[in-house]
């Protein structure tokens, strides 16, 4: 069970830790929650510089960020990238194309060795129909991260 947590640990810190404003938090989730839920994904590693998920592309998977660093950026003004986000551990990529079938809105990349789980969006009907609970924790847990996500967005565009 030890060894469950360390894997985890990203995912089980305290919900109301500050430093994890976009992290995915489920409360009441333990280490073996998040290992029936990583049985249906497959482990991903990315290393520093490279490209996780490209704008416009048509895939529709979940990451879960394990260990390292991601930067989400877009482009500006037709020419310019600019960073929107870092991306943390115990935190997700890739959640508007896995809710909405739509191509992906961003570039993601790696600025440091990371270590992912990959969710395909048929995985996660698999586990829906075996986990109706958890399915549904998780979904919630991914709506509180877009809304945070959002209010993030638009707080700094007001101040802007």
């Amino acid at each position: 069970m030890a060894e469950s947590a360390a894997r985890y640990s990203a995912f089980l810190r305290d919900p109301g830790d500050a430093t994890r404003t976009e992290a995915l938090s489920i409360p009441g989730w333990q280490p073996a929650d998040w290992a029936t839920l990583f049985a249906y994904a497959e482990p991903v590693e990315v290393l520093r510089g490279k490209v996780l998920i490209e704008k416009d592309a048509r895939e529709r998977a979940l990451y879960f960020v394990a260990s390292g660093l991601l930067e989400v950026t877009s482009i500006l003004g037709g020419m310019a990238m600019a960073a929107i986000a870092k991306v943390r551990p115990g935190s997700v990529v890739g959640e508007l194309a896995f809710l909405d079938g739509q191509p992906r809105s961003a570039k993601v990349w790696a600025i440091a060795d990371s270590e992912l789980y990959r969710l395909q969006f048929a995985a996660y009907e698999t586990f829906a129909d075996e986990h109706a609970r958890s399915a549904c924790d998780l979904l919630l847990a991914l709506g509180r991260v877009v809304s945070m996500r959002l209010r993030n967005t638009l707080a700094q565009r007001s101040r802007a």
